[in-house]
């Protein structure tokens, strides 16, 4: 009989033990295959017509899934190969030669690997459909989705894998030759010191965290941010991860040591089998608590940022786009055209018609700081600014003007007033700036509005033009009006720099990219937050299981001087309760001032969408929590 027959005949007979390894193993390629489908889905490209190419973000995600795909597979596969040491050492035992057990321990990883690619594979072309329909829906799109197997899409799974495969089955190969036979046989009785810990750097961990706080939660037009810039923010960044370590290696101990200290605390139940267990394991826990406090709060944080801008899409088109469609008024023949397509639609009635007067021309907006020398502008009178709806009596002077929001991410920040523009021989000085919007951000124009005098006097200079303003009813389901609108206007024309000097704005056209960008963006932070999840998942599953499978004889020995099984099980809960809750309240602290950072900074109120992104995170850790509190309990009292 060979070394692969053998191989062969371990998996059969022990399959119960090796699902603890095939099973994520699985999951992940699942996973890995279903998001790879859809950046190869020709549907989905086809259909994201308004984002141009969406590849190199799928491409990026992919790359990130893999790199976690590959951290809880290895993760899994040490703790499979820690409890299979006795056994490698018993095969050394009854006469096999180290390379024949590399050899074998290397077919069988290879074995279970390849089973694995195959049924992942499968699993993952048959849910591939579903998550192509919850994407198309995310987007805004109503179309039938074909069921298609990307070759693609299964090369780059096979080859990813077969790569995580090769690796683990070469780590299990050098495993033997790590570890001489007693130190296999004692593999599972290696103990841990209680590390020392003093309060000094406990105060400093927390002195750490509140100046990282502190300063990401600094407004944008502070003094700090205007002299450090972005140093500002990777100063935070450092001394939240810094103090995340220190608090969790140091506060936590010294929290611990306190509370061994208190008799009525400490000897209470069985308060002095967990303390005590985690007095002797945080040390061995500190780096991988702090890896998932880290990763759980970028998680949490892109999800909570991506769900926040879908949740808050209405919005967020409404204060950009303030105009259902807007354009250049070319002859009477087309505007007449026009009316008609509106007039005749039955989906849409007219809200608002203006028809408004505008110069057209280049400023040298170098004062900004934001735009070049000779950037577009649009001059609107005092006249028709009232006219669009806006009473507010306004004191500009002879050459002062009115500018507006452009779409500046940063709404606290007043970046115009005061400054000076040049437009041909005037130059113009900006008295004030409204955090509101006078025209629809896509169109690549500067708008300001000046007084009637200057006006009158740039009209001689200037061309001169008339800007249609249409606000319609059901705004967001007119793609077929803003289809006809914008073929009627530029059907005939074959000259570019005449598309370019005339304006065309729709809000459905935007409302559509806005959800087409969110969608994806919201899918692919879900599917990488899920994967996220999983990796810090598995650390912490695996790394407990170890611990669980050292602390075998312990708690012999505790049920041998009188603890029940509910007393054994409470004992694991609360040891496990801490060893979870501490990176996943963390994680929470420093996603939600980021989050707050972020909402102060665009102005959005993020607290709905990254409360329901905290208590879904919560849910899927809560269940981790459950499966190795079960684990655990079977595997002490095996």
């Amino acid at each position: 009989m060979t070394l692969f027959d053998i191989a062969k005949r371990n998996l059969k007979t022990n399959s119960k033990q090796y699902l603890l390894y095939f099973y994520p193993m699985v999951f992940s390629i699942v996973i890995y295959f279903t998001f790879v489908s859809l950046q190869y889905n020709e549907q989905i490209q086809a259909s994201a017509t308004t984002l141009g190419k969406i590849e190199p973000a799928f491409l990026m995600s992919s790359i990130l899934l893999f790199i976690f795909a590959a951290i809880f597979i290895w993760y899994s596969n040490a703790y499979f190969t820690r409890k299979r040491k006795k056994e490698v050492a018993l095969y050394s035992l009854f006469g096999m030669k180290k390379k024949q057990i590399a050899q074998l321990l290397f077919y069988e990883n290879l074995i279970l690997g390849m089973i694995a690619l195959a049924i992942g594979i499968v699993i993952g072309t048959l849910l591939s459909k579903l998550f192509v329909m919850l994407l198309m829906k995310l987007m805004g799109f109503t179309l039938i989705t074909s069921f298609t197997l990307s070759s693609k899409a299964v090369i780059q799974t096979i080859i990813a894998f077969m790569t995580i495969i090769m690796i683990t089955s070469v780590y299990n190969y050098m495993l033997i030759y790590r570890h001489s036979l007693l130190q296999l046989f004692k593999a599972e009785k290696q103990g841990e010191k209680i590390p020392k810990s003093t309060s000094i750097m406990a105060i400093f961990s927390l002195l750490l965290l509140g100046t990282g706080y502190t300063l990401i939660l600094q407004p944008s037009d502070s003094d700090i941010w205007s002299e450090l810039g972005g140093l500002v923010f990777l100063g935070a960044l450092l001394s939240m991860i810094v103090g995340t370590y220190f608090f969790l290696n140091s506060f936590i101990l010294f929290t611990l040591k306190r509370l061994s200290n208190i008799k009525s605390v400490y000897l209470k139940g069985v308060n002095l089998v967990s303390i005590s267990h985690l007095l002797f394991r945080i040390k061995g826990n500190v780096r991988i608590l702090t890896v998932i406090a880290l990763l759980s709060t970028f998680t949490l944080f892109a999800t909570g940022t991506t769900f926040s801008l879908y949740y808050n899409l209405n919005n967020i088109t409404d204060s950009n786009f303030p105009f259902s469609i807007i354009y250049t008024v070319q002859d009477e023949k087309k505007e007449k055209e026009i009316k008609n397509l509106i007039n005749n639609s039955s989906q849409h009635d007219v809200k608002l018609s203006i028809k408004i007067p505008y110069l057209k021309g280049t400023g040298d907006l170098t004062s900004t700081s934001r735009y070049p020398s000779d950037y577009p502008v649009i001059v609107i009178s005092e006249t028709s600014f009232m006219e669009m709806g806006h009473h507010t009596p306004l004191d500009l002077g002879s050459n002062g003007a009115l500018a507006f929001n452009d779409g500046n991410l940063d709404q606290n920040k007043d970046p115009y007033t005061n400054k000076d523009i040049q437009i041909l021989n005037e130059k113009v000085k900006i008295i004030s700036y409204e955090k509101y919007s006078l025209v629809n951000h896509s169109i690549f124009h500067f708008p300001i509005v000046i007084s009637d005098a200057l006006y009158q006097k740039l009209s001689t200079q200037l061309e001169s033009k008339e800007l249609q303003l249409y606000n319609i009813t059901n705004e967001k389901q007119a793609k077929e009006l803003t289809s006809k609108i914008q073929l009627t206007l530029y059907d005939s024309v074959r000259d570019p720099d005449f598309i370019q000097d005339n304006i065309f704005s729709s809000y459905y056209d935007q409302y559509q990219k806005g959800l087409e960008t969110y969608g994806i963006l919201i899918f692919i932070s879900g599917f990488l937050g899920c994967i996220f999840l999983l990796a810090t998942g598995s650390m912490l599953y695996y790394k407990q299981l170890t611990e669980a499978v050292q602390d075998q004889q312990r708690y012999q020995i505790l049920q041998k001087i009188g603890m029940n099984q509910k007393q054994i099980r409470l004992s694991i809960a609360k040891q496990l309760v801490l060893v979870f809750l501490l990176p996943l309240l963390v994680a929470i602290s420093h996603s939600t001032v980021i989050i707050q950072a972020i909402s102060n900074f665009i102005q959005i109120n993020m607290a709905l969408p990254f409360a329901i992104t905290i208590g879904l995170y919560i849910v899927m850790y809560f269940v981790y929590y459950l499966l190795t509190l079960s684990k655990y309990h079977s595997l002490v009292n095996k």
